[in-house]
C-alpha cells in the first residue's frame, strides 16, 4: 500500500525566467542516443549533437536501468542551454570522458563548477562487430552564465536526492524495480551492494 502524500501545486500562472536565474520546480530528463548521435528531452524532442552543460552535481551509481545489463552509470545534474535544471545519464566510454575531463580541471586546481561543459556526440566504430556508434566528449566551452543561480541554488536546496533514479530501486525496464521484484540493496551512498 501506498502512503498518501500533499498535492503539489503547479504554478501555471508563472511565465518566463529571470536572466541568469534557474527554473528548478521540476527536473527535465535529457538522453544522449548513442545510436542516432542525438541529444534529446525526454523520449521524443531531439535537440541535436551538442549540448552545453552548467554542472550541479554528478554521482556514479550501478544498476540496471532501461533494459541493459548491470553496470556503472554517470547521472549528471545540470542547467540546460533554456535555464531549466535537469538530468542526463552517461555510460561506458561517455563516462570515461566526462570523468577524465573531470580529472584534467582537477589536477589544473580549478573545478567544472561555474563553467559550461559542452557535450558532443562523436562517431566511433566498434572493434568488435565494425558497427558505428556515438561516444559523448566533453570540453569546458565557457564560463557559465547560470553560476551565480547555480551556487546560490547548491547552497540552499542541493542534495543527492535530487538524483531520484538513482537513489531508487534500480530498473531494467520491466517495471518492477531490478528485475526480480525485489528493491535492491544499497550501501547507503547510492550504490547497489
Amino acid at each position: 500500500m501506498n502512503a498518501a502524500t500533499q498535492p503539489i501545486e503547479i504554478a501555471l500562472d508563472e511565465t518566463g525566467l529571470p536572466k541568469g536565474q534557474i527554473m528548478t520546480d521540476s527536473i527535465r530528463q535529457w538522453r544522449s542516443d548513442c545510436q542516432s548521435g542525438q541529444f534529446r528531452i525526454g523520449a521524443a524532442t531531439m535537440r541535436g549533437s551538442k549540448l552545453d552543460l552548467e554542472i550541479v552535481g554528478a554521482q556514479i551509481n550501478t544498476g540496471e536501468f532501461f533494459g541493459y545489463p548491470l553496470r556503472t552509470w554517470l547521472a549528471v545534474l545540470f542547467v540546460d542551454p533554456d535555464g531549466v535544471l535537469s538530468s542526463i545519464l552517461f555510460k561506458t566510454e561517455s563516462l570515461d570522458n566526462f570523468e577524465e575531463l573531470r580529472r584534467q580541471y582537477r589536477l589544473k586546481g580549478e573545478t567544472l563548477l561555474g563553467k559550461t561543459v559542452r557535450a558532443t556526440m562523436n562517431k566511433r566504430v566498434s572493434r568488435a562487430n565494425g558497427e558505428s556508434y556515438f561516444a559523448v566528449e566533453f570540453e569546458v566551452a565557457s564560463n557559465g552564465q547560470y553560476a551565480a543561480a547555480i551556487a546560490d541554488f547548491r547552497q540552499r536546496q542541493y542534495s543527492p536526492a535530487l538524483f531520484p533514479l538513482l537513489s531508487g530501486p534500480t530498473e531494467n525496464g520491466n517495471g518492477n524495480g531490478n528485475g526480480n521484484g525485489q528493491e535492491a540493496e544499497t550501501n547507503g551512498k547510492g550504490k547497489k551492494k
